[in-house]
This record gives C-alpha cells, sequence and structure tokens, in this order.
C-alpha cells in the first residue's frame, strides 16, 4: 500500500540536530559538534587511520549510526537530502586528528564531491597531508549510456564499504592500504531498489511532492532523493516477479548499460544486503530476504556467504528497499569477509541501542568546533564601502525577485530548491549588511565572509559551486597585482572551478551563464556591460540543452522541452544576480 499522507508535527524544531542530540544521549562513545553537525568517536585512537563520511540527512542510520570502534570515527550531517558544507566537513576532520592519516568516504552526488572535495583540498592546504578521498557509485537503475560524466549514484553498498574499512583501520593498517581495500569494494558492488511512491520530506506539504506514483504503480531504481528510476510498472507485480526483475538488472551479462560487475557462481564468494528504504515493514523485510535468496539459488547458483537485512540507507519513510551484492571474491577475498564479520560495537550494525548514563553532563559530548577568526582574512586589497555595499545589495535583491520563478522550473526538472537555496544565500548576505557585520572595505576579507555565509546557508550543489568559485576568487585577488585584478582574479577562480566540477558550456549547468560572463569580462579588458550580455545569451541558451549534470540529468527530456523550453534554474538565477550587480554598479 501507499505510504501515509500524514506527518508529526515538529513545529520549528531542526530535526536533522535535534536526531543527532538523541543519538549522542544514547550512545556513550559519542561526541557531537552541535554548531557544525558532526559526530565523533571519542575513544578512537590517534595512531589510527581516521575514517570520515557523511552526506544529507534522511538516509539514517547513515552516516552517524555507523560511528563506532570497528567502524566510522567521524560523521557529518547534511541538511535534508543535502550535502553538508565544506565548513561542516572541515571541522569533522579536525575533530579527530590521526598521526596515520584520513580516509573521507562520499556518496557520487554532484554536492556531495563538490563539498567534499573542496573540504579534502582545504585540509590538505591546512597541512593535512595524509588524506584520501573514496567515492561510493553502486548504482546500476542508471545506466552508463544515461549516466555519463556523472557516474554511478551511491546507494545502500555505502554500509559495506563503512564496515569493511573500519575493520581494516581498526587493525592498524597504512592509510594506502585502507583506501587500497576500500576502492576495491566499490568496484565490485551493485544496487538496486524498487519504491512504492516517493518518500515525504518532514514539514513539507504533500501536494509539493512532484509527480506521485499511481495507486496501482511502482518504480524500479527511484534514487534515495526522489530521482527518476529507470521504469514503472503498473499493475504492482507479485514479490516474486519484481524480485526476478531486479536481479536481471543487477546480475545478466547481455545488458552491457547495467553489467558494472560479474559474478562466477562456482568460484566467487558473493555478499547480499537487503535495505529497508525506511518504509518498509520488518515482517515484510524477511519476506523480500528470503524471496531474493531463493532466487538467486534457483535462478543464478548463487548462495551468499554473507546476509545481512534491514535499515542501512534509508529514504526518510520510502516505502521500498534496495538489492546489494558484492563479490567479495574479486574485492579481496578471505579478507573481506573476516573484515565484515569483525567486530564493532556502532548501533547501526548491530541493531541494539545502548541506554544513557544519566551521570554524564551534556557539557562533556557537546563540544563545540574550533572557531575561525575573519581577522586572519585581512588583506591590502580596498574597496569603496558604499559602492561595494549597493552593488551587492542590488545583486541580492535581484535574485530574491525570481525566487518563485527558479523554484517553478527547478521543481520540474530537480528537487524545486533551487529558487530556496538562493534566495537563503541571499538573505543571509543582507542580513550581515544589515547588521554590519560584513566586513566591506577589505574585499578579499568580505569575500572570505561571504564563503562562511554561502557555506552555512546554501546546500546542495549551487552552494558548494558558490563557495568554491567565492573562495577562490578571494585566493586570487589576495595574491593578485592591482592592474586588472578583478579580470584576472574572475578568470582564476573560473579555473579552480573546474577542479570540481567537469560541467562546461553546453551542460546546462550555472558554468553557461558564469564562464560567458568571465571570458566577456577578460577579453574586454572589464567591459561589464558585453559581460552582462554575455551571460544573459549564456542563461538563455540553457532551453535548448540536455542536461548531463545534478539530478536534472534523471529527467526525461521531454520535461526539459516543457513550454517552449525550460531554463536552467542555476543559470538563471545566477544572470539575476549578475544583473542586479550591474544595475548597482552602473547606478553609481
Amino acid at each position: 500500500m501507499a505510504p501515509s499522507t500524514k506527518q508529526w508535527n515538529y513545529g520549528d524544531e531542526d530535526i536533522v540536530l535535534s536526531n543527532l542530540i538523541g543519538l549522542t544521549r544514547t550512545n556513550p562513545l559519542l561526541r557531537c559538534i552541535l554548531d557544525e553537525r558532526v559526530c565523533y568517536n571519542a575513544e578512537s585512537s590517534e595512531d589510527k587511520v581516521m575514517l570520515l563520511a557523511g552526506g544529507g540527512s534522511g538516509h539514517e542510520p547513515l552516516h552517524a549510526g555507523f560511528v563506532g570502534n570497528g567502524l566510522l570515527d567521524v560523521a557529518v550531517a547534511g541538511s535534508t537530502f543535502a550535502s553538508p558544507s565544506t565548513k561542516q566537513i572541515l571541522a569533522g576532520i579536525r575533530a579527530k586528528e590521526s598521526k596515520a592519516g584520513t580516509v573521507v568516504i562520499v556518496k557520487n552526488y554532484t554536492g556531495d564531491v563538490l563539498h567534499f572535495g573542496l573540504a579534502v583540498e582545504r585540509a590538505k592546504a591546512e597541512g593535512y597531508s595524509n588524506i584520501e578521498l573514496i567515492l561510493v557509485g553502486d548504482d546500476v537503475s542508471v545506466g552508463k549510456t544515461k549516466n555519463g560524466l556523472v557516474g554511478r549514484r551511491g546507494l545502500a553498498g555505502t554500509a559495506l564499504v563503512h564496515k569493511v574499512l573500519g575493520a581494516k583501520a581498526a587493525q592498524g593498517s597504512h592509510l594506502k592500504e585502507v583506501a587500497s581495500v576500500g576502492r576495491k569494494v566499490v568496484k565490485n558492488l551493485v544496487t538496486i531498489g524498487a519504491s512504492l511512491d516517493h518518500c515525504l520530506i518532514p514539514g513539507r506539504d504533500i501536494d509539493d511532492t512532484i509527480d506521485l506514483l499511481g495507486k496501482d504503480e511502482i518504480e524500479i531504481g527511484m534514487g534515495i532523493h526522489n530521482e527518476a528510476g529507470v521504469r514503472r510498472i503498473s499493475p504492482i507485480p507479485t514479490i516474486n516477479e519484481l524480485i526476478s526483475l531486479l536481479l536481471t538488472y543487477l546480475l545478466s551479462p547481455d545488458d552491457e548499460d547495467r553489467h558494472y560487475v560479474s559474478f562466477d557462481s562456482s568460484k566467487d564468494d558473493v555478499v547480499l544486503l537487503v535495505n529497508n528504504l525506511g518504509g518498509t515493514s520488518n515482517l515484510e523485510m524477511y519476506t523480500i530476504c528470503k524471496t531474493i535468496l531463493d532466487h538467486l539459488s534457483s535462478s543464478y547458483k548463487i548462495k551468499p556467504v554473507r546476509v545481512y537485512c534491514g535499515h542501512f540507507t534509508t529514504s526518510l519513510n520510502g516505502d521500498g528497499f534496495s538489492i546489494t551484492l558484492l563479490n567479495a571474491t574479486q574485492a579481496g577475498g578471505d579478507e573481506v569477509l573476516e573484515l565484515l564479520d569483525l567486530p564493532t560495537d556502532a548501533p547501526a550494525w548491530n541493531s541494539h541501542f545502548t541506554s544513557w548514563d544519566p551521570k554524564r553532563k551534556d557539557e562533556e559530548i557537546f563540544v563545540k568546533a574550533t572557531p575561525f577568526h575573519y581577522d586572519n582574512a585581512k588583506s591590502n586589497k580596498k574597496v569603496n564601502p558604499d559602492s561595494y555595499i549597493r552593488i551587492l545589495k542590488s545583486g541580492m535583491k535581484a535574485v530574491l525577485e525570481v525566487e518563485s520563478e527558479l523554484t517553478h522550473y527547478d521543481t520540474i526538472t530537480g528537487d524545486g530548491d533551487c529558487g530556496e537555496t538562493l534566495a537563503s544565500g541571499a538573505n543571509a548576505i543582507l542580513k550581515a549588511i544589515a547588521d554590519k557585520s560584513l566586513e566591506t572595505e577589505d574585499i578579499v576579507q568580505s569575500l572570505v565572509q561571504i564563503t562562511d555565509i554561502v557555506e552555512s546557508n546554501m546546500g546542495g550543489t549551487s552552494g558548494g559551486l558558490y563557495s568554491i568559485f567565492i573562495s577562490s576568487l578571494a585566493h586570487s585577488l589576495r595574491h593578485s597585482n592591482d592592474d586588472g585584478s578583478m579580470q584576472e582574479a574572475l578568470k582564476q577562480a573560473l579555473n579552480s572551478l573546474f577542479k570540481y566540477t567537469r560541467a562546461r558550456i553546453g551542460d546546462r549547468t550555472i558554468i553557461d551563464t558564469l564562464q560567458p560572463f568571465i571570458d566577456t569580462f577578460y577579453d574586454t579588458n572589464g567591459d561589464f556591460a558585453k559581460a552582462k550580455h554575455a551571460a544573459r545569451i549564456g542563461a538563455e541558451s540553457t532551453k535548448n540543452m540536455k542536461a548531463k549534470f545534478g539530478r536534472a540529468s534523471y529527467v526525461d527530456e521531454k520535461e526539459l522541452r516543457r513550454e517552449g523550453g525550460l531554463p536552467d534554474p542555476g543559470a538563471l538565477g545566477l544572470y539575476a544576480i549578475i544583473e542586479g550587480f550591474y544595475d548597482g554598479y552602473s547606478s553609481k
């Protein structure tokens, strides 16, 4: 049956933060940096490789539930379905420093890759030289042709990566050894899921959930953020028919578009993980698990040597399940199985809870992150404060005026939060101007502050892109000569951004607006009007483009052609900011 449309009323409570507080109070091992939504294992030794993982909330028990001895050391939680900021991730890295190095594990989603990638690069710049980043992509529903440059999405196989690496690190293995095992496991994982309907996001009205499934319809391969899957089926098949179909997607060598991992039943040890997406009853889960085991044996002669069933990577109240298979033999053989078997006290892996010790005080477990002082970012690059404020306010007000338009376009082509995300950042910057907390004379120090504001108030991919670009612009201006400094700094900032995204002109992203603006501004020696015109043409050109990045890349092309062609909301939002900047600049 379809999931309930009713929700608990949490009022104004921050449900993500409250979840971390509740988890910390029921797990004696945990300490929590409330301001940064970071949980870590207080008992972790600085002599072992430290494991950090994180991502958007809504997938619990991933990631904080897997913090414990023999598993993760640190978990970083973003807002619901949105990557944590670079600032949060850096706080996690600093929370448990290790002499042996750090492995950062991240699911392959654009926003996560950007934020965690930037955090790793910034950590290296701070002196954390021994650090490795592992991307987890195990989805097979979106084939090789469609996922293109994006790669496979990270799903429930992430939990197996955490467990294997956690045990490997606990043995005292070297950083390169831990990272190597992790990449072998990722390479040999496949996952696919099935859902009765979209999940419901707490606090969001059911009417805001777009394209709900029909009463007698299911979706194969729906993503853990309500992204489109590979196909919808009606009427709903029997569980036997459904399992047979799902295993075909996972195991058939004839489907070249989805054949990522080979399984030889005569010699390969296979691990099975059956994951509850959040809303499937335990009674049904073990029935589903039994059916999967039956089909693996009868149709493929596969008898898994390890079976795990339960909540590992959920999608809030998602009414569905996913199947993950790991070729343990190809991933490392007996060592992988031994690592899976090693004990851990992380509650999510053992599915048990530890009672709270009433003698412990909050101040012992809820600690503060090391603060950053903006004075450290001072430079000799000065601007006229009145002009700077006028231009900045004009740009922020301009994007607020198009918020509803951006939300409309993104509701069709993405997850509907583009307008809200940009508005959140704009309002936070306007507030900083109003309360005079924003530096307005030292351009470098001001941009560093704005980067922090953006990271704290803008989630998702756009927040990561803006943060990287603004941070890089500040760095470039600090080290630039006065003559032509802005043109050169913008160019360098764009090149820095390109290190963290493969998006280029023609890919239907924010780059279609940003690069024409910067290239023209550079080529014309700072002609703002011509650069703004180039940005407008770039933004409008996205109406006729095929999406290659982000969640829009999973949307049917027919949807993108609605209303005479839909522009990319991110590209359009950036143009609104540029146009606002120009209006503020021209009114001097």
